[in-house]
């Protein structure tokens, strides 16, 4: 269970930065998502949170 949320959070991780640096690259590039902003924006507070949280919960898992 430990290695699985350490994956799980590693991944999380590795797509958040490819998202920031995908992000800065295309600015300039008009996206419409059919999101509305509230939304967005509650989502991007809670992805971070939700990842350092299983990257904090990997290290008090006991496997079996």
């Amino acid at each position: 269970m430990k290695k699985k949320l350490r994956k799980a959070s590693l991944i999380m991780l590795i797509i958040g930065i490819a998202f920031v640096i995908c992000a800065f690259l295309c600015m300039d590039v008009p996206i419409d998502l059919p999101l509305p902003l509230s939304v967005l924006k509650v989502i991007y507070k809670i992805y971070p949170i939700a990842t350092a949280a299983l990257f904090i919960a990997s290290f008090f898992v006991k496997d079996k």
